[in-house]
């Protein structure tokens, strides 16, 4: 686990989330738990599961956004920075974003203009 002098050194604001949006790993297709906030270049997910840092892992983020009958599936690549419990039973889970396709980016979009 870091400190939390980690979280003050990010480039860009987060943005936390008006709808549900749930991680699963790209290949084994595991839930891997619900992304709590997102920048441009990051994700933060809360897991049951410590991550370890350094660790790299191909997601599928989806989610059902507000006044939509449709889900949107995105891709990325991210390497997990940090990990912090947030709870007995969950964790905190700051990843880096090194690829993403068009709809993931489309996404985090949408989720920075619920702010605005």
């Amino acid at each position: 686990m870091s400190t939390n002098s980690d979280h003050e050194q990010r480039m860009h604001p987060r943005w936390i989330l008006k709808s549900n949006v749930s991680v699963f790993e790209r290949q084994s297709k595991e839930y891997l738990g619900l992304l709590v906030d997102c920048s441009e270049q990051g994700v933060m997910i809360s897991t049951y599961e410590q991550l370890q840092p350094g660790t790299q892992l191909l997601l599928d983020l989806v989610d059902i956004a507000p006044n939509v009958n449709t889900r949107r599936t995105g891709q990325c690549s991210a390497e997990v920075v940090w990990c912090d419990k947030i709870t007995p039973s969950l964790y905190g889970n700051g990843c880096r974003i090194s690829q993403q396709d068009d709809i993931l980016g489309m996404m985090l979009k949408s989720y920075r203009h619920a702010h605005d």
